[in-house]
């Protein structure tokens, strides 16, 4: 089973074993002496010996190696977005030279130094960790492979004690009636520009009456538009498990409706715009009015634009099913954050269930 050659300056030591004609194991390395060489294969016979090879052949599997089967696994269950993707093969690349059955709590820890270093947050650096974490607690049922998920689940509970990785706290940031005023107009007026290919007033509009994400937004398709039933559908939705296929029906309501009759059909899409492009020409405007007088709207993003109207939606009276079915959202929980109700609103809350009170 155990063969020694000689190469160059170096022993060249291979253990390998055949079942019905099949290798099903098989490993080498090379050592300065003979002496060095055949006493690895030695004692390297003796464990595939005790504890088969399938047993010993793990040990040399590295998390890097079953972080890449993890998603090889996943991407035969169902599509996966280029993000998760990315994130995964990243993370792989990480860990290509730790062994599995030497993963250290520590070795974690440091990684996570590392990203940290390299300006990470927490929420990115723990997104990093998951196809870790993953691959770690699937390897029994989904490779066949025994993995200790000690070291893993330790680290991340001890680093999320100490904060250094954990859920983003997103701050919700709304557009106030100056802000928009200042946006409207700077937008105008870059759509007077000849070289201007975005028209950015419609786009924050239908941003605020739709408040759904940027690259939503420039999925719409008119074909996905039922005027009889004031509603859209948005392919391929964000999910935090499935994103491919993921196709929701949204209702138009109100201005998100009208303003389809504003936005010129130039092709299949409603906005026809690079996402990346569209939200740098908002950028653009906003850094423009912060340097010319206005320098509290620096912080503002596109993405605060659903932010706005989401919480517009609560203001209207909407409860979170009804807010849900327009803002794609899946977990109602994260809707709550957005319920900034005011006085005025309860009022006319209670007014419009109980109109006999305003009567009398």
């Amino acid at each position: 089973m155990a063969s020694i050659q000689q190469r160059g300056d170096q022993w060249f030591a291979q253990v390998r074993l055949k079942q019905r004609g099949t290798i099903v194991f098989s490993e080498s390395k090379s050592f300065p002496t003979e002496a060095m060489a055949r006493s690895w294969a030695e004692r390297l016979e003796q464990k595939v010996k005790k504890d088969g090879p399938v047993s010993v052949a793990q040990r040399g599997i590295t998390v890097g190696k079953l972080i890449e089967m993890h998603l090889e696994y996943q991407q035969k269950l169902r599509p996966l977005g280029r993000s998760t993707i990315h994130n995964h093969q990243t993370t792989a690349q990480a860990f290509n030279t730790v062994k599995l059955d030497e993963l250290t709590a520590k070795q974690i820890t440091d990684y996570v130094v590392r990203r940290k270093a390299e300006g990470a947050g927490p929420a990115t650096i723990l997104s990093n960790l998951s196809p870790l974490s993953a691959a770690i607690h699937a390897a029994p049922y989904a490779h066949g492979i025994q993995a200790d998920p000690t070291p893993v689940d330790l680290a991340i509970k001890k680093l999320k004690e100490a904060g250094a990785i954990g859920k983003s706290k997103e701050i919700i940031r709304l557009v106030d009636d100056e802000e928009e005023a200042a946006l409207l107009a700077e937008f105008e007026r870059r759509n007077h520009h000849h070289q201007t290919e975005i028209n950015m007033v419609l786009v924050y509009k239908l941003a605020i009456a739709l408040p759904r994400r940027a690259g939503e937004l420039t999925r719409i398709r008119w074909a996905d538009v039922d005027y009889k039933r004031r509603t859209l559908v948005i392919r391929d939705v964000k999910h935090p498990r499935r994103k491919i296929g993921n196709d929701q029906v949204v209702p138009l309501l109100g201005d998100a409706f009208t303003l389809l009759d504003q936005i010129p059909k130039l092709n299949e899409f409603i906005f026809p715009y690079n996402t990346e492009s569209m939200t740098a020409a908002f950028e653009r405007a906003r850094d423009r009015i912060a340097g010319t007088g206005m320098p509290k709207i620096a912080d503002l993003r596109f993405h605060d634009l659903r932010h706005t109207g989401i919480t517009q939606l609560f203001w209207a009276g909407l409860k979170i099913e009804e807010v849900a079915a327009v803002s794609g959202h899946t977990n109602w929980a994260q809707l709550k954050r957005y319920t900034h109700i005011r006085p005025e609103d309860v009022h006319r809350r209670w007014n419009a269930l109980n109109p006999q009170t305003v009567a009398a």
